[in-house]
């Protein structure tokens, strides 16, 4: 396993700007049940390190189950991966993700007992995923139920953390919020990835411009995301934001709103690309809000 091939593999199908979105996920899900549960004794910084690491290789871990089931799709649509081109294997890939997965469960355990269940409550649907329930020609065919089937193992992971400061499980409400946020906000990033203007479609690879339609995907994408925005909205109102938070809001989302309009108007695969961009900055913007406001709102 050569170290530089391996970086490569990383920022090309799992780069830095993802693990820290990652991080910042599990930071805010701290963020809010800190402010719901003020009487969360304080962890010590090797932990929350560890629990970061933790999130970060329960992604790393579906990334590789989609490189292991898409392989030959990838290696006949995408040659040029670092994969597919064998500087890394699917086994070296294993291997790392084995080693995460140890991790994962060490900090579940060291978490509680509540949380090491509710770990294997959202590995056991991952590995559902990974074998697209057993019903995956069929599942294939419907790209759009086939996104929301794998985008339920977000407020799974999302419980799995939220135990980990509440093992209790008093105070579950906050995380109905955050679960329905990562659940928006990440089903939107997913659609907005998979539209392409009509001369950029390429044949094998499905996206949903391709078949929901062009307009219906641009609408569909818009009214999930203003799902998030509802819900963000909602969730700074209860933690008492400043004014600058709705607004950063409001801005981002309008601004994905004139973007889609004019792709409408006239197609192009770098304005849409461009949008996407929006769309993961509502995510990141959203989380982070979450954060600053909770700890720095005094």
């Amino acid at each position: 396993m050569k170290l530089r091939y391996v970086l490569a593999y990383f920022g090309e199908r799992f780069p830095p700007i993802n693990m820290v979105l990652f991080a910042i996920l599990f930071v805010t899900v701290h963020a809010v049940a800190v402010f719901f549960g003020p009487n969360i004794l304080e962890k010590e910084w090797w932990w929350m390190l560890m629990g970061v690491l933790a999130v970060i290789s329960f992604f790393f871990r579906l990334r590789v189950f989609d490189e292991i089931k898409d392989y030959e799709l990838d290696a006949k649509n995408h040659p040029q991966r670092v994969l597919q081109l064998g500087r890394v294997t699917k086994k070296q890939l294993i291997f790392i993700s084995i080693s995460g997965t140890v991790v994962e469960l060490l900090w579940s355990v060291l978490s509680g007992w509540p949380v090491v269940i509710c770990w294997f409550i959202a590995v056991g649907y991952s590995l559902l995923m990974r074998y697209e329930f057993f019903i995956g020609s069929w599942l294939n065919k419907h790209l759009l139920l086939y996104a929301i089937t794998h985008m339920l193992v977000m407020p799974l992971l999302i419980l799995w953390v939220y135990t980990s400061f509440q093992p209790e499980l008093n105070i579950l409400f906050p995380f109905y919020v955050l679960a329905g946020l990562s659940l928006f906000s990440g089903f939107s990033f997913e659609i907005a990835r998979k539209i392409h203007a009509p001369v950029a479609e390429k044949p094998g690879i499905d996206s949903y411009s391709k078949s929901l339609g062009y307009g219906a995907s641009i609408m569909l994408v818009l009214l999930v995301m203003l799902g998030g925005v509802a819900i963000q909205i909602y969730l700074l109102n209860l933690i008492n934001a400043r004014l600058w938070a709705f607004v950063l809001i409001a801005i981002i989302y309008f601004l994905s709103i004139f973007l889609y309009i004019k792709n409408v108007l006239k197609s192009s695969e770098k304005s849409l690309r461009t949008a996407e961009k929006f769309v993961s900055l509502f995510m990141l913007c959203s989380y982070l809000s979450i954060i600053i406001e909770v700890h720095f709102n005094k």
